[in-house]
């Protein structure tokens, strides 16, 4: 039998909720945000909630996207102890750790994107690369997260992507990873990366043709390179089209940014 619930006990739960303590991860992309809550105690995630989107680009927008996820995660129910922001854009490049110097980001980055004078740069040590990753962050979202959870700890992307490679296996590989309608394509060599770069795509041909050029690019050994594609739809196409091109290639089902974090 239902039992309808009565104010006061719609403010009791509510309360008991605030007490619940939560991990709160947030992935932003241009196309889409990601946000999942883990349990404080035992680290387990009982909550994810993914909004996709046309593909973006403006701050502020992005801000409402942010802010919309939460919204719909009800996060002011919960207590969140350790929020994490990671974002991607392409506002980045790696500098070895022989040629960096702390408060030049700028100097770097300038090369890569049109910076204002204002800006603010920072940087994610990718320490068994010996590379920095420098970047342009949002800042107007990481200030609205710091606002809201009195703290933050934020990263790029591609700091924790390839983090996560190179902790899994930093042998003589190709790593390709499909997701909505970006791409990203990483060569890495006994813990040294040889090739890395970010695309857009429209089809599987154009994944094709980028993978094509990057293995054909005079800095790589060979063509028999091994190669992980992964991504979260067309699995069988695309084994059967990049099997006729490529040797060697195995393509990896995948839930995108659940499986990074």
């Amino acid at each position: 039998m239902l039992v309808p619930v009565v104010i006061g006990q719609q403010l009791s739960m509510l309360k008991q909720n605030k007490l619940i303590k939560v991990y709160l991860d947030l992935v932003l992309t241009p196309t889409f945000v990601y946000s999942q809550l883990k349990d404080y105690d035992r680290g387990n995630i009982f909550l994810r909630e993914r909004l996709d989107y046309e593909k973006l680009s403006e701050p502020s927008s992005l801000l409402s996207k942010i802010k919309k996820i939460l919204e719909i995660i009800n996060i002011d129910l919960y207590d969140v102890v350790e929020p994490k922001f990671i974002f991607d854009n392409d506002y980045y490049v790696f500098v070895p750790d022989s040629l960096y110097l702390k408060g030049k980001e700028k100097t770097f980055l300038k090369f890569n994107t049109s910076l204002e004078s204002d800006d603010y740069i920072t940087a994610d040590n990718i320490e068994k690369l010996n590379i920095y990753n420098v970047y342009l962050p949002y800042v107007n979202i990481n200030n609205y997260l710091i606002d809201k959870f009195k703290k933050l700890e934020f990263y790029h992307y591609n700091t924790v992507l390839i983090n996560k490679i190179i902790n899994i296996n930093s042998s003589y590989m190709c790593h390709s990873f499909i997701e909505n309608s970006d791409l990203k394509i990483l060569f890495v060599e006994n813990g040294e990366i040889l090739f890395f770069n970010s695309f857009s795509y429209k089809s599987l041909d154009d994944i094709l043709y980028y993978i094509l050029l990057a293995v054909k690019d005079k800095s790589l050994k060979d063509n028999d390179i091994p190669i992980n594609i992964y991504a979260n739809k067309k699995i069988q196409e695309i084994k059967v089209k990049f099997n006729s091109f490529l040797k060697n290639v195995s393509v990896i089902e995948h839930d995108g940014f659940n499986q990074i974090l």
